[in-house]
């Protein structure tokens, strides 16, 4: 089996980005987000619920020294990359999710040892993490719903702390958030068994030594055995104390666990398997598939809002996701894919609306700031890739959360706080009522039509562009008014015609407009201000308009199309702890590097992806139901960036499109690629 494990670098996004200096077009787009991929090097399994990572207490996952931020660079706190020890359920690439995790801080230390410590020789593979604290080799990997910590002390008198009371970060000047009545047990000589309410759910947690455990106050200790090596399996459960008891008596060998762990990464990994004559490419992209599949996570049987069966949580939010990364998921993991489906759909049923996010967390609305319906638009992505939703569950599903309370201002008053909610409710409109009408369901066809249909309301017709008489999340009018949508002939004549509609896409995108000056300064909000009066692309630091480039196909200009791509792909994406643009957003990011390499950009809730620019020799995708896709490039190189020519199973691709259905169905396309 090909080891895709070794081209991943974990620790890929971790830290403030160090990208190349933009140049030509790249060079004219503006950064709204933060300068940081904010991931973690968490030793994790592909969407495992349990993970372990080490705990700096820094923003926003727990891992490094920035200070909370949301612009510009970020600031770091004075202790630095020093380490409180490792915790567990991070989240990925998050910016301010609102609630953390990182539970049950697990610290080896000696008597004397200082609170914060800096780790050395940091190292990660898919699944393992090791540093060295003082004299102490420290190592994490997990298994199953368990994460396995292994901790060798090089002198005497060495102990491990197990940290019940945390939940968040460890900000300066900024308390940590409650954990409520938390209450410990001794279960044996080796076993401690906690239960804790937080955030607003009950979590119980179990831990197993291999040395006896006592307890006081909200940590439990062990002191390490006569050999130096401490050993600890730590398991965390939103169902019940049983459960998480369960998982750590069973036996373990870390070891095995690590070779267990890299051995499911390289079968994950595997479902997609490009070549280069790039190695830099093949590291970029493996590290960004990595990325890809570290969220959302698995916690199937262990429900907090509805009985057993699929629940697969960690969506922060569907609003970065739903673009990209999801697609990715549905292309090529079935099992998660169903789980996924299942889960959003007993969500909707349970909660009698779709949640626009969901953690470990009983805030269910707490997205609803960001967009609308996104559930649904997954849903009916999946749908269309093949999963065997049924219509009529997904049709009730869907008028469910259509008229629910919090959506009465577009149902009733015909208008939103948001022209972006505005949007997303009025497509989804569209694309439920052609589900409908394609399942012989008349009545609900004839009751979202005209739901769908309102879409021009929000538009200027002076302008082609979305009103400014709106507040727009993350970005302006501009960032949101070239989105694909179900019916883009309309949209472009409402713009003037394609000449037109391609002028402002120039505009947006820079086409011979000046520089732009990036703000540095995370203490001052101007420049952000200034920038975003300029209307411009936000690069691929923000996912508000990742889609924007594809929207030249439509207008007969995929050429553009492949001149925005390639120059991101240039300038926004490389190697090492600053190779991300931005915030990651649970994959958001790095997934569409994976696409974007593959030359394919799914159209989320349509029967449809449009071609890019590929830039990579050839890529082999295990596709979800058994089939296989491979793509086939016939040059790569940074000036042959331009499609001439796509083919699929023989017969050239008309207007850069191809179905869902029918890139599902398997095959081969091939690129010709040229210079302009």
């Amino acid at each position: 089996m090909t080891d895709f494990c070794k081209y991943v670098n974990v620790f890929q996004g971790s830290g403030e980005i160090d990208l190349p200096k933009p140049e030509g077009l790249a060079a004219r787009w503006f950064f709204l987000k933060a300068g940081c991929g904010n991931t973690s090097p968490a030793a994790c399994l592909p969407f495992s619920a349990m993970s372990a990572s080490p705990f700096s207490g820094g923003y926003p996952t727990g891992y490094g020294d920035h200070l909370p931020n949301s612009f510009a660079r970020p600031a770091r706190f004075p202790e630095g990359k020093a380490l409180l020890g490792f915790a567990h359920l991070q989240q990925s690439g998050t910016g301010a999710i609102g609630f953390y995790y990182n539970y049950a801080v697990v610290t080896p230390r000696y008597a004397d040892s200082a609170e914060r410590r800096i780790p050395a020789d940091e190292t990660a593979e898919p699944g393992y993490y090791r540093a060295r604290l003082e004299d102490i080799v420290c190592e994490l990997t997990v298994s199953g719903r368990t994460a396995l910590h292994r901790y060798a002390f090089g002198s005497k008198g060495g102990s491990v702390r197990i940290d019940f009371s945390n939940n968040g970060l460890n900000i300066p000047g900024r308390e940590r958030k409650t954990v409520r009545n938390l209450r410990l047990e001794k279960i044996g000589d080796t076993v401690v068994a906690a239960e804790a309410e937080i955030e607003g759910i009950r979590i119980s947690f179990a831990a197993r030594a291999n040395a006896p455990i006592t307890v006081d106050g909200g940590c439990a200790y062990f002191d390490a055995p006569e050999n130096g090596v401490a050993e600890l399996a730590v398991s965390i459960s939103p169902k019940d104390g049983r459960t998480a008891r369960e998982h750590v008596q069973r036996p373990y060998d870390f070891d095995a666990a690590r070779r267990a762990a890299y051995e499911i990464w390289n079968k994950e990994l595997g479902r997609i398997e490009i070549e280069t004559d790039d190695a830099r490419v093949k590291e970029i992209f493996y590290s960004n598939l990595y990325h890809s599949l570290v969220k959302p996570a698995d916690w199937s049987g262990e429900s907090f809002v509805y009985g057993d069966g699929p629940f697969v949580i960690d969506l922060a939010t569907l609003w970065d996701i739903y673009k990209t990364q999801l697609p990715l998921i549905y292309m090529t993991n079935r099992e998660l894919g169903e789980k996924l489906n299942e889960t959003l759909l007993r969500l909707c049923e349970t909660l009698g609306f779709m949640p626009n996010g969901m953690g470990l967390s009983d805030r269910f609305r707490m997205f609803s700031d960001q967009a609308r319906m996104l559930g649904f638009y997954a849903l009916f992505t999946a749908y269309r890739y093949g999963y065997p939703l049924d219509p009529k569950r997904l049709l009730e599903n869907f008028k469910r959360d259509f008229f629910d309370e919090g959506k009465k201002d577009f149902t009733e008053q015909g208008r939103c706080a948001s022209h972006t909610f505005f949007l997303d409710m009025t497509e989804i409109c569209t694309l439920a009522a052609d589900l409908a009408k394609e399942a012989g369901d008349a009545q609900t066809e004839a009751l979202l039509r005209p739901f769908g249909a309102r879409w021009k309301n929000v538009y200027d017709k002076n302008t082609g562009l979305l009103d400014a008489d709106s507040s727009y999340y993350e970005g302006t009018l501009y960032n949101y008014s070239f989105r694909q949508m179900a019916d883009m002939p309309a949209r472009i004549a409402l713009a003037g015609g394609k000449e037109r509609f391609v002028r402002l896409l120039d505009d947006f995108f820079g086409y011979g407009k000046p520089e732009t000056t990036q703000p540095t300064d995370p203490h001052d909000y101007g420049p952000v201000e200034e920038g975003m009066k300029l209307g411009r692309f936000e690069g691929f630091n923000n996912e508000s308009d990742t889609e924007a480039p594809f929207s030249y196909i439509y207008a007969g200009r995929q050429d553009r199309t492949c001149e925005v791509v390639r120059a991101g792909m240039k300038y926004m994406f490389t190697a090492g702890r600053g190779g991300l643009p931005g915030n990651n957003d649970s994959g958001a990011l790095s997934s569409y590097y994976v696409m974007m390499a593959l030359g394919l950009f799914p159209v989320a809730g349509q029967d449809l992806f449009l071609i890019g620019s590929p830039f990579v020799k050839s890529a082999k995708i295990s596709l979800f139901n058994g089939r296989t896709l491979e793509i086939a490039v016939d040059k790569v190189s940074d000036e042959d960036i331009y499609v001439k020519s796509v083919r699929f199973n023989g017969k050239e691709l008309e207007g850069y499109k191809i179905s869902a259905g029918a890139l599902m169905a398997g095959g081969k396309m091939e690129f010709e690629m040229g210079k302009f």
